[in-house]
């Protein structure tokens, strides 16, 4: 993130709930920390689903203030203007609350976007089954304001979606919230659960790894990196096998079998990483390897909180001590002893 600053001269130990940090940003954080999947809900991508009060909503100026609002793409005045609109048009709406939400939350607005999302659940057509992703972006605005309790019961909701579309993207969300509480044994748990059923679920591999390298166990850290670094899916391709699914079960093994070959050609013949990107003298891949992702925080910062994000900087640099930008702008020191 350009806006992060340099430094903060504060530093917090392990375990310690806040810290103070006198290197602070004009600007808030606008990117969403905790969140591997921010994007608006389905039910804005079409004509606004009626409400309850339907007879009394005009549908065609609701349509339109959705269109504007879509349009509007990161113009994030513009956006809130527009859903604002939709809003008023049409103020049962559970979408329209959710979508302003969903922005407010991407724009740092976390109070603001929390209490828009709150009401787009109470305004659930089927209050026993509401969105999971709004579920799952009001965890990240409670997570925002500090409140992870209940953040991690939100992601825990949104996890059970009965479409199962948001389970896996929901539980890696509780796994990098209990990291931050410092449950992590929790967050390992969680995180060994999600592997089990997708051992190529890059983020939460990447958790894993800072998650074992601030609790000490180095070498648990090293072989997790070293197995994201030898993943098979997407290794020397340019697309990952996942796109091969949609032929079915045997072109997907196919195509996954061939990408392990390339990968284990590449470790035998000392291929692995072909633009020599090292850092603290590991391999961290070539542009295909998927360790070369996360050579640095710069992915993971506008998405993980804080002390996760710190953490795997710690990993990056052999060192015991990460920094991270915190959701109030500055960058604050985590010491993991």
């Amino acid at each position: 993130m350009t806006r992060r600053p340099v430094r903060a001269a504060a530093t917090i130990r392990d375990g310690d709930d806040d810290g103070a940090s006198t290197a602070s940003s004009t600007t808030r954080r606008s990117s969403l920390v905790a969140s591997f999947a921010l994007v608006m809900t389905g039910s804005s991508l079409g004509v606004p689903a009626p409400s309850s009060a339907a007879d009394k909503v005009d549908m065609r100026a609701l349509t339109k203030a959705f269109e504007e609002a879509m349009s509007a793409g990161a113009d994030y005045d513009a956006a809130d203007a527009a859903w604002t609109k939709a809003i008023n048009i049409a103020p049962l709406n559970s979408a329209g609350w959710s979508n302003r939400g969903t922005k407010r939350l991407q724009a740092g607005r976390w109070r603001d976007a929390r209490d828009d999302l709150e009401r787009s659940v109470e305004l659930a057509s089927d209050p026993n089954n509401p969105d999971a992703l709004t579920l799952n972006n009001l965890g990240n605005a409670e997570g925002a304001l500090g409140n992870w309790d209940a953040a991690m019961a939100n992601y825990l909701e949104a996890s059970k979606d009965p479409s199962r579309e948001m389970e896996s993207i929901a539980l890696a969300n509780l796994a990098l919230a209990k990291f931050q509480v410092n449950d992590v044994d929790g967050s390992l748990r969680v995180a060994r659960n999600i592997l089990r059923k997708d051992p190529e679920f890059w983020d939460v591999r990447a958790l894993a790894t800072a998650v074992l390298w601030a609790d000490g166990r180095e070498e648990d850290a090293e072989a997790e990196w070293q197995q994201l670094c030898r993943s098979g899916r997407g290794f020397g391709a340019s697309n990952s096998a996942e796109d091969a699914r949609k032929g079915g079960d045997v072109a997907y093994a196919a195509r996954l079998l061939e990408q392990q070959v390339a990968q284990q050609a590449a470790v035998v013949t000392g291929k692995l990483g072909t633009d020599g990107a090292r850092k603290d003298g590991r391999d961290v891949g070539g542009d295909d390897t998927p360790c070369a992702l996360y050579k640095s925080t710069a992915i993971v910062a506008p998405r993980w909180p804080p002390r996760c994000t710190a953490a795997l900087d710690a990993f990056l640099k052999v060192t015991r001590v990460g920094e991270a930008l915190d959701y109030d702008g500055a960058v604050k020191q985590y010491r993991f002893l």
